[in-house]
C-alpha cells in the first residue's frame, strides 16, 4: 500500500492520465440576509457598509434607500424584482421605514476580496458600480428558479440551527448570486445582429403577430398552439420556432404566465378568490394553482388578497 508521501503531486497526475482533469478551490466569501418582516415604525436607519457587491431579490414591499448619497425606490409592486450594486470603498446605506409595511425580501452580499475572485467582466463591473459618476442601482428580472432560491432561503432561516438547512442556503444563495450576474452582464453585452441572432427581420415581425395574438383575449390566451397556428396561416412548428427563437420560452410558456399575470391582477382588486382565479387561470386545483403561482412570483396567491 503506498502511503500519504509516496502519492503524485495533482500536477504529476495529470501528466499521467489522458483527458479532462481539473483541480480548482473555491474562495467566494459569501453573506445571506433574509427577511420577512412587519415594520412598526417609521424611521430612518443608518449603516456603515464595507466594500462590497451586494443582489437583492425583493419578494413584496417598497424601500426607499441612499447609498454613498445615491437615492433609490425599490419596489415589489408590479412583482418581485431584482436589484444589484458593487461598492469598490466603504460607504454609507440610509434606510427609509415606512411603518404597517411587509418586507419580504433576500440579500447576497460578497466582500471585496470575493468580487476580485468572481474576476467580473469590466462592462458589467462598470454598469453595476457606484464610485462611476453617474451612479444608480441596477434592477434585474429573476427568472423562476432564482425566485425559488429566495423562497428556499427564507424557509431554511426560518427553521431552528441546522448544518444541513445553512448548507442548502448557501447553495440557493450562490445560485442567486450566478443568475443575477449572468442576466445582468447578457443585459450590458451589446446587441448581436439579427443573422448572429437567427431572428431576422420578417421572423420577428411573425413572432410578434403570434404574441399579439396571444394578448388579444383571454380566449386566445386559452388557445391551443394548432388553434393559433391555424389562425395566423403557419403550421404548428413553425409557430413554435419562431416564438421560441424571439421571446426564449414556447408559445404555452408564454400563455401560462399571461393568465397567471391576469389571476393576479383580480386577487389584487378583490375580485375574485383563490380558487376562482386558479379556475380562469386553467387550473383544475387550488393546490395546482398556487403552487405553479408562488413558483412564477415567489410568493403564494393568497398574499395578494392582504396587499
Amino acid at each position: 500500500m503506498a502511503h500519504a508521501n509516496d502519492l503524485p503531486a495533482p500536477n504529476t497526475l495529470i501528466e499521467k492520465v489522458d483527458g479532462l482533469c481539473v483541480f480548482d478551490t473555491l474562495s467566494i466569501q459569501m453573506q445571506i440576509h433574509a427577511n420577512d418582516t412587519l415594520e412598526r415604525k417609521s424611521l430612518s436607519q443608518r449603516f456603515d457598509i464595507p466594500a462590497q457587491l451586494t443582489v437583492m431579490l425583493l419578494l413584496e414591499g417598497d424601500i426607499q434607500v441612499s447609498i454613498n448619497q445615491t437615492s433609490c425606490r425599490m419596489s415589489a409592486h408590479d412583482g418581485p424584482t431584482g436589484y444589484l450594486w458593487l461598492m469598490t470603498k466603504p460607504g454609507a446605506l440610509v434606510r427609509h421605514i415606512k411603518a404597517g409595511q411587509r418586507v419580504r425580501k433576500v440579500n447576497i452580499t460578497v466582500p471585496m476580496e470575493g468580487v476580485e475572485s468572481i474576476q467580473l467582466p469590466s462592462e458589467l463591473r462598470e454598469h453595476i458600480g457606484l464610485d462611476t459618476p453617474r451612479p444608480s442601482v441596477v434592477s434585474w428580472s429573476p427568472s423562476p428558479q432564482a425566485l425559488r432560491c429566495a423562497q428556499d432561503i427564507l424557509t431554511q432561516r426560518g427553521r431552528p440551527g441546522n448544518s444541513m438547512h445553512s448548507l442548502q442556503s448557501s447553495i440557493a444563495g450562490l445560485s442567486m448570486l450566478q443568475q443575477a450576474l449572468r442576466i445582468t452582464h447578457e443585459e450590458t453585452r451589446p446587441h448581436l445582429p439579427a443573422a448572429t441572432l437567427q431572428v431576422n427581420d420578417r421572423d420577428m415581425v411573425r413572432a410578434s403577430m403570434i404574441r399579439d395574438r396571444i394578448l388579444m383575449s383571454e380566449a386566445h390566451q386559452n388557445a391551443t398552439p394548432q388553434q393559433l397556428a391555424q389562425e395566423l396561416g403557419m403550421s404548428v412548428s413553425t409557430l413554435q420556432r419562431l416564438f421560441k427563437a424571439a421571446y426564449g420560452m414556447s408559445v404555452m410558456a408564454f400563455q401560462r404566465t399571461e393568465r397567471l399575470n391576469a389571476a393576479r391582477a383580480l386577487l389584487r382588486e378583490g375580485r375574485l378568490t383563490v380558487g376562482e382565479a386558479g379556475y380562469r387561470a386553467g387550473y383544475s386545483t387550488v393546490s395546482n394553482f398556487s403552487s405553479a403561482f408562488q413558483r412564477t412570483f415567489g410568493y403564494p396567491p393568497s398574499a395578494c388578497m392582504r396587499r
